[in-house]
């Protein structure tokens, strides 16, 4: 596997889990905000009304920019979104950030699985499913563990802000390892 693949993967792993502590918990950062508790009833169909286009935004972003540069400037756009969700107790800017965060998650998805065929096509089909199975492993892992990390922040401060930082933090690495290929 090339250098470019395998800061692929890890890009898709950290997506997995920059995108998964917000979306697991973003209604929870809201009730338990005073200041955001109106919010809570309106977050999930924000994040879905930014996601039904996404795919299609930035499909044709990638084609301006390329898979990579897309998927990068997705990631930090995320990232922001994550970021906003705790900075603020201002319902407007907790909103703006879970636009982001629906506006993004999907089109990465696509990104990154588009980029890993397109770069595993020239040795075969083979390749092709076995780049697709570890892009899927390394996304579930990433799943799977921030939650978890989330929760174990959560128990020791009473708050998901660090993790949600955390999760921004992961979402510009991956970011600048997918960057260049």
């Amino acid at each position: 596997m090339t250098g470019g693949l395998l800061r692929l993967v890890g890009a898709y792993g950290l997506f997995g889990f920059g995108y998964v502590i917000t979306a697991t918990f973003v209604s929870v950062i809201a009730r338990a905000e005073p200041a955001l508790q109106s919010s809570e009833k309106l977050v999930w169909l924000i994040v879905g009304l930014s996601a039904a286009p996404s795919i299609y935004v930035w499909n044709k972003v990638a084609a301006r920019t390329g898979a990579r540069k897309a998927f990068a400037l997705a990631c930090v756009l995320e990232s922001a979104g994550v970021a906003l969700t705790v900075v603020s107790q201002q319902p407007v800017l907790f909103l703006l950030g879970a636009m982001l965060l629906g506006g993004t998650f999907m089109g990465i998805t696509a990104l990154g699985l588009m980029e890993g065929r397109r770069q595993a096509q020239k040795h075969g089909q083979t390749a092709v499913r076995r780049m697709l199975a570890i892009l899927t492993a390394s996304f579930g892992a990433g799943q799977v563990a921030g939650p978890w990390f989330a929760g174990q922040l959560h128990a020791m401060t009473g708050s998901f802000n660090s993790a949600s930082l955390a999760a921004a933090a992961a979402l510009l690495i991956a970011a600048v390892l997918v960057v260049r290929e």
